[in-house]
């Protein structure tokens, strides 16, 4: 173990028996080196005229430390993620790998910006330099999950990215032609008019689709690419395919950092360095050719013609089992060298420690730190939080509303089944209550029509919580990655939704069944009573918008709408007096949608409205003033309940914008 490592040995796998990773090899890999060679020339869209750091990029991490708090039976404590790494990524294709739980993610948000830094300890640089506050603006991060727009073809995707990530500086021609050169470099040309797809529109393939969130990213022309489990969910020949076009940009002196969990060896065989990790901490990090001859010099020899990844993860699970610390339920047994005397599986991160290796990160990133120490005068975690953004706020509206736009034009569904509802209800109360008398029924019967009308109103917003839900994670990663301001994402989600969803059902649903009832037909009347409906639903819906930006799922969502609808509803004034409600529930009717609506419409239909009551009657009421009268509706209060109900929207929209921006983004 205490014997020079040559970054540039040739070591075979298993001798002759197994194929060697150095026979795939296109160059070799210098070992951990702060000055690395310039890269070779770069295609036509990855050109270093847009690199943020200079002809290459080196990133360094310096004692990192990060930790979660946890609950266990009820007692708070800190769980340690990562303990203590550091180490040196360079140009080239880059993998992280461990078992399940072993903190493959977290590193790669730690390297990348995106970790809050409460609980992170240690340094991150770039270059020697701390990383700049808006870092996770300037390089691309491509998530596991596919969040690309589905009803979106494959260049408007790109071209969304592009209008909102590149400077102003660039015209519309250069944005487009960095586009096709997108398009071209990731094979992308076929499927250039193609949609997407989701659960309604089919789309491209798997590998098409990966391919297009990672060319979202390539549009900056970043210097550093991240990616988190990119061959997640692709079949084995699309996984390579994927990895072998990350492993081209890392040739072009791109740093292409992956986190991986178990890759195939064709996949394996591509990786310049590989880190592993076990329980936050390194078990080997070094170049990826040099990786089988390291384990078999302390011990462990994989069988001929094993997957030398899969290899890794079972001597990781069984040394992590030996020592409980394993995460997995199954470990597999494997082979140790003749010379290897103990009995129990040694502690492969002290080992690592010890190895040639680790020396070999340790003099390189030693004087990195010592170097930016001196300049700074004292070492701290960049937060991260500052994001710059590339385009104005009157741009991005356009371009985020234009997305919207088109996404419910392209996926009318919900609109269309909103709009056929409404339509259908109103007939259907149009046609129970069509051309109400003024007998000694008119009174009941109007107040049954207004609280139907409101019911339907403020139900039939129930489809508002899918609102924030769907996209919620596209919103997480575009705001972090500094697509588009939070506030831009709101307005035009909130506008979008209002518009086709919401006021245009509104409208017509106030029409057929103002006039299919009979109601008061003065024009002033009209519009008021229309208004009412309009300002109802708006508010209804808010409550909708700010329930659904504060969970994460539709279950959950349509319980904690419906609930305080029902409560609404019971306190609306008419299914009970609100006089008889005891005092500590009477407050519920201050925030009653039902009750300011229905006082509405009740006091503009009714005021002043005379009934034809019959001679022997004494319950008949022959004036609409004495109801309203009796239930203590005052009316000049009329424009007080309008107002309370814009109020209670503009309120209940502020929540949700705040339970928006409140969102962890950190990916």
């Amino acid at each position: 173990m205490d014997q020079e490592i040559s970054s540039n040995e040739k070591t075979p796998l298993l001798g002759t028996e197994h194929p060697t990773l150095e026979n795939h090899r296109t160059h070799d890999v210098p070992v951990y080196d702060t000055k690395p060679n310039g890269p070779s020339p770069l295609s036509r869209s990855f050109s270093t005229d847009s690199n943020q750091f200079g002809s290459t990029t080196v990133i360094s991490c310096h004692n990192i430390c990060y930790s979660v708090t946890t609950k266990e039976k009820g007692i708070k404590k800190e769980r340690q993620i990562i303990k203590n790494l550091s180490g040196l990524v360079q140009p080239g294709l880059n993998a992280i790998l461990g078992p399940t739980g072993s903190g493959k993610t977290t590193l790669l948000d730690i390297l990348a910006g995106r970790k809050d830094g409460k609980h992170l300890s240690g340094v991150v640089l770039v270059n020697g330099q701390k990383q700049p506050e808006n870092f996770k603006c300037i390089t691309g991060y491509v998530v596991q999950d596919d969040v690309v727009m589905g009803t979106l073809t494959v260049r408007e995707n790109l071209h969304f990215s592009a209008s909102l990530r590149l400077s102003r500086k660039l015209s519309k021609r250069e944005r487009s032609k960095r586009v096709e050169e997108t398009l071209s470099d990731l094979g992308l040309f076929h499927v250039a008019e193609s949609k997407v797809g989701n659960e309604f529109i089919r789309g491209i393939s798997g590998g098409e689709r990966k391919r297009t969130n990672i060319g979202m990213e390539l549009i900056l022309a970043p210097s550093v690419l991240f990616l988190d489990e990119p061959t997640t969910g692709l079949d084995a020949a699309t996984a390579v395919s994927v990895v072998q076009l990350l492993q081209g940009l890392g040739h072009r002196g791109k740093t292409v950092i992956m986190s991986i969990h178990q890759p195939r060896y064709s996949i394996f065989k591509t990786f310049d360095t590989i880190s592993l990790l076990s329980n936050g901490e390194f078990v080997y990090q070094g170049p990826a050719n040099q990786a089988m001859k390291y384990f078999e010099d302390i011990g462990f020899v994989c069988e001929p013609h094993n997957n030398p990844a899969d290899f890794f993860m079972d001597v990781i699970n069984e040394c992590d089992a030996a020592h409980g610390l394993s995460n997995s339920s199954e470990t597999t047994v494997v082979s140790m060298g003749e010379g290897h005397s103990s009995t129990k599986p040694p502690n492969l991160p002290e080992i690592f420690r010890k190895s040639q290796f680790a020396k070999i990160v340790q003099d390189s990133t030693k004087p990195i730190l010592e170097e930016f120490s001196a300049s700074q005068g004292s070492v701290v975690v960049s937060e991260g939080d500052k994001i710059t953004y590339a385009t104005s706020f009157c741009s991005q509206l356009v371009t985020v509303s234009g997305r919207a736009a088109k996404n419910i034009l392209r996926n009318p569904q919900t609109s269309i089944v909103q709009l056929i509802v409404m339509i259908i209800f109103a007939l259907i109360v149009g046609a129970i209550y069509y051309q109400l008398k003024r007998d000694e029924h008119g009174i009941q019967n109007r107040v049954g029509v207004f609280f139907f009308l409101v019911m339907n109103t403020v139900f039939g917003n129930l489809s508002a919580v899918e609102l924030f839900i769907e996209e919620r994670p596209t919103f997480i990663h575009e705001s972090a990655s500094g697509y588009y301001r939070i506030s831009v994402y709101f307005l035009a989600k909130v506008f979008c939704d209002l518009i086709p969803l919401r006021l245009v059902p509104a409208s017509i649903f106030s029409v057929v069944v103002y006039f299919m009832t009979g109601l008061d037909r003065q024009v002033a009347k009209f519009f008021i009573f229309t208004f009412t409906l309009i300002l109802t639903n708006l508010c209804a819906c808010s409550v909708g918008f700010f329930v659904s930006a504060c969970v994460r799922t539709f279950a959950i969502a349509n319980l904690l709408v419906g609930l305080p609808y029902v409560f609404m509803m019971v306190f609306g004034g008419v299914l009970i007096n609100l006089y008889s409600v005891l005092s500590w529930l009477a407050w519920i009717k201050y925030i009653s949608i039902f009750r300011y609506a229905i006082e509405i419409l009740e006091i503009n239909e009714l005021h002043n409205m005379h009934f034809h009551c019959p001679a022997n009657s004494t319950l008949c009421l022959s004036n609409g003033n004495q109801y309203l009268s009796s239930q203590g509706i005052i009316v000049d209060h009329l424009w007080y309940n309008e107002l309370a109900l814009a109020a209670m929207t503009v309120v209940l929209m502020t929540f949700a914008y705040i339970a928006l921006r409140l969102i962890k983004k950190e990916k």
